[in-house]
């Protein structure tokens, strides 16, 4: 999806202005179109314009426009938890579209708490933002939809499907399918899932793709199976792990529904002397950095974060711009297969229910 470039048409100097025009022959009116980022001017001629400003060492004056219109130029970003190495690619990307529209941002570490988010989304009301990007928007969030009726606002991967925000997000749901049938492909029948304890849309549907794959494959659904931390973080995939394959049937395959968590339960699996993957698959969620920084690499599905977050600027701007949107962006996931996942053998699948050493 590509919306036209948001960047407002400037106030400039005239004077500056028509040596700019002179140096390229071109009128005053092409220039101004130019550097105000409007698509209707020949490349030829943009080519002039921009190779006289570089000259002339011109330099725009926007501030005065920008008072004029009551506009403030910064996009806030609001997420949870700027530790979560799953943020930092899609931070990555909405920096990138910001700065090449002219947009400061601000970034927020809420917590998850509503009272500073509501305080930070308050600053549209007092014009010292122009739009809002939420990296975290809980299930049940109707009180975003009453600033987003009003102002900018985009929800970038996590959304409430209920209210109509516009957003940009991957299908979790079919993506966790795509990986718990490659799994029972594999001849697992046993699958084990860490999740979390939250009210993010993307657990809900990951919890549910893993449950529906399972009654799928006729394979039951046991609460045995399932672990809900309370973060995605490597302790906690560590700990959940160690409760699942204690258990006397362990599972012989654990769905991870994040990379933090999935590191974490390889790490456990190793103490109990479990060999990933020769006794035990562990796939992942997100594809964050550090899944190919220690073996065994993690088979995993891939979210276009970088593009995410691009692509949510694109969205609030075309919103501040008072352009129509999509309600919806779903960019494409991708399963990679990679060391920490193996087919169970005839071995393995006699003696899964043991420790080892038993």
């Amino acid at each position: 999806m590509a919306l036209e470039d948001a960047r407002p048409e400037r106030e400039f100097s005239l004077s500056t202005m028509v040596d700019v025009a002179k140096r390229a022959k071109v009128s005053i009116a092409t220039v101004s179109r130019v550097l105000s980022g409007q698509q209707s001017v020949a490349p030829e001629l943009t080519a002039r314009v921009m190779e006289a400003v570089k000259e002339l060492e011109y330099e725009p004056n926007f501030t005065a426009q920008n008072l004029r219109r009551n506009e403030s130029r910064t996009l806030v970003i609001v997420t949870p938890n700027i530790t979560n190495p799953y943020y930092a690619n899609i931070i990555a990307g909405i920096a990138k579209g910001s700065q090449e529209r002219g947009y400061s941002t601000f970034l927020f570490n809420t917590e998850g708490k509503r009272k500073m988010e509501e305080q930070i989304l308050d600053r549209l009301k007092k014009h010292q933002a122009d739009g809002a990007i939420l990296l975290a928007a809980e299930l049940g969030s109707d009180w975003i939809y009453e600033y987003a009726k009003e102002y900018p606002v985009v929800q970038c991967s996590e959304f409430d499907p209920k209210y109509p925000i516009p957003r940009v997000c991957v299908d979790n749901y079919k993506a966790t399918q795509d990986l718990m049938e490659y799994l029972i492909s594999l001849g697992h029948t046993r699958i084990g899932t860490i999740s979390i304890e939250n009210r993010f849309h993307s657990t809900a549907t990951r919890l549910q793709g893993y449950k529906d794959s399972l009654t799928k494959a006729g394979i039951a659904v046991t609460d045995d199976y399932i672990r809900a931390t309370q973060g995605y973080t490597f302790k906690m995939g560590f700990a959940s792990a160690r409760s699942l394959l204690a258990q006397e049937k362990r599972p012989t395959a654990l769905f991870c529904v994040s990379d933090m968590l999935a590191l974490g339960a390889i790490a456990g699996a190793r103490e109990m002397g479990f060999r990933v993957p020769e006794d035990v698959t562990v796939v992942g969620f997100d594809d964050v950095e550090y899944t190919t920084m220690f073996h065994p690499y993690i088979t995993t599905v891939v979210q276009p974060c970088f593009q995410i977050g691009y692509t949510a600027v694109e969205l609030v701007c075309g919103l501040i711009q008072r352009q129509e949107v999509p309600m919806e962006v779903e960019l494409p996931h991708q399963l990679v297969v990679r060391e920490s996942s193996a087919p169970i053998d005839g071995h393995l699948a006699n003696f899964a229910s043991c420790v080892p050493g038993c």
